[in-house]
């Protein structure tokens, strides 16, 4: 999986176009977000079997069931795209990371000290720890 060139800006103008766009189930919830991201800058849609499968909790639930929860879906999602899991001290702008929000595991995308969420209104911009994270 490679990068486009303009990757730094097709960064910034991704994170302004979702900042204030809420949570959903099946459109703007943490996989997708995530997924969403590595479609744009590297064409290849990650989630493509996963869209349109779930559009509740529940559904969304035994979806994440069925692939063993969020780190089950980068896991076998991500091995089959050439995902590289990295540690926290190497992961690097636009990369993925995942870290528990209180509810469960959310996937992220690494902006630098800090990284985006995606949350009730918005996204939600925090630092990030030792967590895993896996370059894009």
């Amino acid at each position: 999986m490679t990068r486009d060139p303009a990757w730094p800006n097709l960064l910034v103008d991704f994170i302004e176009e979702r900042r204030d766009r809420p949570f959903s189930w099946g459109s703007n919830d943490c996989c997708l977000f995530a997924s969403d991201w590595i479609r744009l800058c590297t064409g290849i849609d990650p989630a493509a079997d996963l869209r349109g499968r779930y559009h509740s909790a529940l559904s969304a639930a035994r979806v994440m069931r069925s692939h063993g929860g969020v780190a089950g879906i980068v896991e076998s999602i991500g091995g089959r795209l050439g995902l590289e899991p990295v540690t926290h001290a190497r992961a690097q702008r636009g990369d993925l990371v995942m870290q528990d929000n209180g509810l469960g595991n959310c996937l992220g995308i690494v902006l630098g000290p800090i990284a985006a969420f995606v949350a009730d209104r918005g996204l939600l911009f925090s630092p990030f720890v030792a967590s895993p994270c896996w370059r894009v």
